[in-house]
């Protein structure tokens, strides 16, 4: 009898034993077509796209789905989110993306889509919800990084969407009519060509296939990235910024929607003699000149500094995680989508991605040396005091 009360413990306990459950509801009778939970899940140099309406988990079987009694809830259970990247999405399942008509795009918010987020590892609860009257057919409320939940609570008209938005480095204002250029990585081709609106957005529908993108502008010097569309078909949303032109160096960083708070680093020589290290609460001005022209604490960027006043020695940047700053060896920072781009002599000199699954809340990105060359570091670490960062 002990035996198989023991035994039943056991088995209760293991069943407990996962790090996150994530529970999406809605209103049935309110939803014109069909809502379905979309867990897009990165591991491992893979991605998969876990489907609430079915019972099948991750190739891993580190995701699994419960069957719920009801049409109008799914559930996904992870049991070892550290070190994964996971994004939360509702989508209008049976809704044509091409028929659909005016008020079909209101049909998820109309449903009263409710996200709940079960935090085990923080020992925290979300609850996420979509208000009424948006438009679109695609919804991400959410993200789990390394173990830490962050909302986003992003709305999108379509599936396979490549969204871009674009603003001042100097002023994070957005901009207007910047031209966009698309081209297939593997045949060189164009694929779309456009500019972005009033807003600094630009939108296109994009086929599966990884892209070149090439931003461009008068007054501005011109940035690039690479994205790719794979088919989970899930939209792709991306953040930057331009630089007005400028001679001296200039390094603009911007990420996605989390963390929320990056901060940018910058050491090096004074004109005067002796050493800064500038960061945003440290703005002392160097030679006169207050080189931290940007900062941001909400998402995306960008944070820009700019080296108006060079003299003679080696500059280091870092980008430091400072809402994730007591996150020992988390891997926040490397799924942050984190770019910098970085200036001289009035065009681009060098990109940055910042690398994925490396643990750490501190990315030691690159130095410029004596000879005004870019040198890439790439180093992580650990840090939790901001006068620190430069020196692990």
């Amino acid at each position: 009898m002990l035996k198989t009360i023991l035994f039943i413990l056991i088995l209760l306990l293991t069943v407990q034993a996962y790090d996150f459950k994530i529970t999406v509801k809605w209103d049935e009778m309110a939803m014109n077509g069909e809502a379905e939970a979309i867990l897009q899940y990165y591991h491992n140099g893979k991605v998969e796209a876990i489907r609430g309406n079915l019972d099948k988990p991750s190739s891993d079987g580190n995701v699994t789905v419960n069957r719920t009694l009801t049409g109008n809830s799914q559930e996904f259970i992870i049991n070892n989110a550290q070190g994964c990247l996971f994004n939360i999405w509702v989508i209008n399942d049976l809704m044509d993306e091409e028929f659909a008509e005016e008020e079909d795009f209101y049909a998820l918010s109309n449903a009263k889509i409710e996200v709940w987020v079960e935090d085990r590892l923080n020992h925290g609860t979300y609850t996420i919800h979509l208000k009424e009257g948006q438009k679109g057919l695609v919804y991400r409320p959410g993200v789990i990084a390394d173990g830490h939940f962050y909302e986003v609570n992003e709305l999108y008209q379509k599936k396979r969407l490549y969204l871009v938005h674009l603003v001042d480095a100097v002023t994070g204002k957005p901009l207007e009519g910047v031209g966009v250029t698309i081209k297939n990585r593997k045949t060189g081709e164009t694929a779309v060509m456009g500019q972005t609106d009033a807003e600094g957005v630009f939108i296109n529908e994009i086929e599966y296939g990884q892209y070149d993108v090439l931003f461009s502008k008068n007054g501005y010097l011109e940035a690039k990235h690479q994205f790719e569309m794979n088919i989970t078909e899930l939209p792709v949303s991306m953040h930057f910024a331009l630089t007005p032109v400028v001679k001296e160096f200039r390094i603009v960083l911007t990420w996605g929607a989390f963390p929320p708070d990056l901060d940018a680093h910058l050491s090096g020589p004074r004109p005067e003699g002796g050493a800064f290290h500038i960061w945003w609460r440290n703005k002392t001005p160097v030679g006169g000149r207050n080189f931290l022209d940007r900062d941001d604490q909400h998402s995306y960027g960008p944070e820009t500094i700019t080296i108006y006043k060079p003299a003679p020695g080696i500059y280091t940047y870092a980008v430091h995680n400072y809402s994730g700053r007591h996150h020992k060896n988390s891997r926040d920072l490397s799924f942050s989508s984190a770019h910098v781009d970085v200036y001289a002599d009035g065009r681009l000199v060098a990109s940055f991605d910042v690398p994925p699954g490396e643990k750490g809340n501190v990315w030691k990105v690159f130095q410029i040396d004596q000879n005004n060359q870019v040198i890439p570091i790439n180093q992580f670490y650990n840090q939790s005091h901001s006068d620190m960062v430069l020196n692990p």
